[in-house]
C-alpha cells in the first residue's frame, strides 16, 4: 500500500467534518491498486458497505461492479475504487434494509465536508481516467450541478486533475428505470473502446 494513501486514510477515520459522523459505523475510505490507470467515482458507501464489510463498492453495490468489471475485461485489484463521500448518509426508516436507517444522496454541506479527502485521494492515485457513477460524482468533477442526460457516454478533459472522465449513470437508477438499462450497457461498450484508444495511445 502507498504510504501516503495509508497515512490520508488513516486520518479519514478520525473525520469529524461533518455530522455523518455521529450516525456512522466506520469510514469507508477508498481502495485498489494507487496506481490505477482507472479510478472509479462513486457517491457514498451504502449499508452493506458501512455496517458490514467497511469496503467500498461490496454488497448490492458490489454486484453491479461485477457487471461493470466483465464488461471492461477488468478485475477488481486493477482499479481504484473511492466514493465522493466517506460516510453513509441515512434518513430514518421502519424498513431500511440496515437498521432503522435507508441510504440517501449525500447534501451539499457533506459533500463539501468530504472536498479535501477526495482532492487528496485524486492526487495521489493520478489516475488517466475518472468514471464517474450518478450527478453527484460528476457534479463535484465539474464544479456545479450537472445533468446526467446531457453528459453520459461522453469522455471530456478535466483539466484540473489531470485526467478524462467518463460519466455513467447510478446503478440504482437504472434498477428504478428499466429502459435506462440498454443505455447504461451501451455507454459501457462505449467505455471499453475509448480505454482502449486511450490506453493504447498512451502507451
Amino acid at each position: 500500500m502507498d504510504l501516503s494513501l495509508a497515512k490520508l486514510r488513516q486520518e479519514m477515520t478520525q473525520c469529524r467534518r461533518c455530522p455523518l459522523w455521529q450516525t456512522r459505523t466506520q469510514v469507508v475510505t477508498g481502495e485498489g491498486d494507487p496506481g490505477a490507470k482507472l479510478l472509479l467515482l462513486g457517491e457514498a458507501p451504502g449499508g452493506h458497505e458501512d455496517m458490514i464489510s467497511g469496503q467500498a463498492f461490496t454488497g448490492e453495490a458490489g454486484e453491479h461492479l461485477q457487471e461493470f468489471l466483465a464488461v471492461l475485461n477488468l478485475t477488481r485489484a486493477q482499479i481504484y475504487l473511492t466514493n465522493t463521500v466517506k460516510c453513509r448518509p441515512t434518513r430514518p426508516s421502519p424498513r431500511g434494509r440496515y437498521g432503522a436507517y435507508a441510504n440517501r444522496r449525500p447534501n451539499a454541506s457533506e459533500i463539501q465536508a468530504c472536498r479535501p479527502w477526495l482532492e487528496q485521494e485524486l492526487q495521489l492515485v493520478a489516475p488517466e481516467l475518472i468514471v464517474t457513477l450518478g450527478t453527484v460524482p460528476l457534479s463535484f468533477i465539474v464544479g456545479k450541478n450537472c445533468s446526467m442526460k446531457d453528459f453520459h457516454g461522453r469522455p471530456f478533459f478535466a483539466e484540473r486533475y489531470r485526467a478524462w472522465v467518463f460519466p455513467l449513470f447510478h446503478p440504482a437508477a437504472v434498477i428504478y428505470n428499466r429502459r435506462l438499462q440498454s443505455v447504461y450497457l451501451s455507454d459501457l461498450v462505449r467505455l471499453k473502446e475509448f480505454m482502449g484508444t486511450l490506453f493504447n495511445r498512451q502507451s
